[in-house]
């Protein structure tokens, strides 16, 4: 199998702009033979592998990819035409050619762009130097300055380290309390051992398991993809994911309607009310 066609730190998340050229779509054999549902399940990869890392590539898990396809049970059916330009490689990761061009460009940029940023930090921090010997240079006395009639003696320290022994220490900050908003599930995530030990208990593949989760989550926009406890989500997450494999049928309950709750609150008054 041939190298990744992409450095394996390729990151580009955080640059959610990835170039489209237009004429080579319009004239690809994509475009001149797929249907509908194939060439949006095609563009949908394209548009999802540029935020994983490494950029222009995708896991080589029909499950996975029917998720970040949209596809959903139609990918059989789309699978073969959606997958068209992607070439497995020595890492186990699908690459497309035409989109890894697009990304090491945009690596090559990003890259540059911080090193001239290190650069103008390193040039700062020099200066700030510069300044700090010019200050230690001054006379140890300065004597003579006169301010309308009164004549003022300045005394300046050559060694300014015996100024910073009278400083008090800064006492650090307190430790930030748990947002109780939640936060979103970390990048790299991978379940804990009492995690893929619950998961194992309900005759779950962990690792199998785990892939589904994490690109479900990162996929989530706002509030929606923030959990207090992503324990606590991974195992109801392993729970549904039994029942669904067991074909139990989840249990549906009815909320009460608004009448009813009012007529049982009139029935418990009437009932305080002495006879």
């Amino acid at each position: 199998m041939p190298e990744p066609l992409t450095p394996a730190d390729c990151d580009l998340r955080g640059l959610p702009y990835m170039p489209l050229d237009i004429v080579r779509l319009i004239d690809s054999d994509l475009f001149a033979i797929s249907t509908g549902d194939e060439f949006k399940a095609a563009v949908a990869l394209w548009c999802k592998s540029w935020l994983q890392v490494p950029a222009a590539s995708l896991p080589d898990d029909d499950r996975v990819l029917s998720h970040l396809s949209g596809a959903g049970p139609r990918w059989k059916r789309v699978r073969d035409v959606a997958l068209k330009g992607w070439v497995k490689c020595s890492d186990g990761r699908l690459y497309h050619q035409v989109i890894s061009e697009k990304a090491c460009q945009a690596w090559k940029s990003r890259n540059a762009q911080r090193e001239r940023a290190a650069k103008r930090w390193n040039k700062q921090n020099s200066d700030d130097g510069n300044a700090t010997e010019e200050v230690s240079a001054i006379p140890h006395e300065c004597r003579g300055i006169s301010h309308g009639n009164a004549s003022v003696s300045v005394s300046v320290s050559k060694d300014i380290s015996s100024l910073r022994s009278d400083i008090p220490p800064v006492t650090p900050p307190a430790p930030k309390k748990t947002d109780p908003k939640g936060c979103r599930l970390p990048d790299g995530w991978q379940p804990s051992d009492e995690d893929r030990a619950f998961a194992l208990k309900l005759n779950l593949n962990p690792t199998e398991i785990s892939e589904v989760f994490r690109c479900y989550w990162h996929d989530q926009p706002g509030a929606k993809g923030r959990k207090v406890s992503w324990s606590g989500t991974w195992q109801n997450w392993c729970r549904r994911e039994a029942e669904r494999r067991d074909g139990r049928p989840k249990q549906i309950i009815k909320p009460q309607h608004p009448l009813d709750e009012q007529a049982e609150r009139l029935r418990r008054r009437f009932q305080e009310i002495p006879q």
